[in-house]
Formats: C-alpha cells, sequence, structure tokens
C-alpha cells in the first residue's frame, strides 16, 4: 500500500518551509526539507540542466531517507513538480526523467502556498517579481495531473489555521 504525502508548495518566499515545520510538528509525522537548498547551501548557488537533474535525484533519495515507505503520513517541503517548473523557466524544457518522476507521485496531495506573504531576501532565492505567475504554474501542474489540493492563505496564525483546515480537507 502506497500512504499519502502531503506537498507543500509554491512560488519563493510563500512560507513554505516554515509551515512543512509546523505541520509535521503538530501532527507529529516525518518529513523532509527542501533538498535542493540543501545541496545549494553545500555546492553554490550555481547550476546547470545537468546539476538539475542530480538535485532532483538526489531529492527524492533524500525524501525517502527522511519519509520511509512504511510511514502512514508524511511531509514533503516540494517535490517533483517544483523542478518541472524551474527547469522550464530556467531552461525552456524539463527533463524526460523529472516529468515521468512526477507519475510516479500520484500519492501526493497538495497545500498550495499563496504569495501574499512579504517577499524575504535569500542569497539562493530566485524570482521575487513573478511569485504570482509561478503561484498559477503551480496551480496548473496540480490541476492538469489531476492531484488534490488545498490553497493556503494568510499571515502568521492565521496561515496556520489554513493550513489546519487544509490538512483536515485532504485527509477526508
Amino acid at each position: 500500500m502506497v500512504f499519502p504525502r502531503i506537498v507543500i508548495t509554491g512560488p519563493e518566499s510563500s512560507g513554505k518551509t516554515t509551515l512543512c515545520r509546523y505541520l509535521a510538528d503538530t501532527l507529529q509525522i516525518p518529513m523532509a526539507l527542501e533538498y535542493a537548498r540543501i545541496y545549494l547551501e553545500a555546492y553554490g548557488p550555481d547550476y546547470d540542466l545537468e546539476i538539475l537533474q542530480t538535485i532532483a535525484r538526489e531529492h527524492l533519495e533524500y525524501q525517502q531517507q527522511q519519509v520511509p515507505e512504511s510511514a502512514r503520513l508524511g511531509l514533503f517541503d516540494t517535490d517533483l513538480i517544483n523542478f518541472k517548473i524551474w527547469a522550464d523557466e530556467v531552461f525552456g524544457c524539463c527533463p524526460d526523467e523529472i516529468t515521468q518522476g512526477i507519475r510516479n507521485e500520484a500519492h501526493h496531495r497538495y497545500l498550495l502556498c499563496a504569495p501574499d506573504l512579504p517577499w524575504e531576501p535569500d542569497p539562493l532565492r530566485e524570482n521575487p517579481d513573478n511569485r504570482d505567475y509561478l503561484f498559477q504554474r503551480h496551480l496548473g501542474e496540480i490541476q492538469r495531473l489531476g492531484r488534490p489540493y488545498e490553497i493556503v492563505r494568510g499571515s502568521g496564525d492565521a496561515r496556520l489555521r489554513s493550513a489546519d483546515e487544509a490538512i483536515r480537507k485532504l485527509l477526508r
């Protein structure tokens, strides 16, 4: 049996990691942070399409280490949809390896973070001026795949309550 995974996704600086940590703590379930950040912090911010593919592969391995298949529920701070959008936007194409990998993630359910939080500069963050567009890209991909999703909005405690309610809906 394949157990569901809740993916916290959305554009840069939309509170994904904060939300992932909050939900993992609140629900007492395992989580996997955004591996791309871990990789780029270790090796530097420069990348090409080949490096992006390597990060995507290692991202999947990291997720499996952090959230074992036997876990009845787990949280992922992004998944391969992020890599598809990233590749499309930066390189104009997405490697087949990533698009095929997305098909294997049919058990994913999504909390899509709206870009309604202030931008927080960070040396690894890109695209401060097109977060609404990237939000729509994420929404479009999730809808195209027919995957369950809820949108998380608001700031502070209101955002956390929005996420709590969204999780309940996704797990019905």
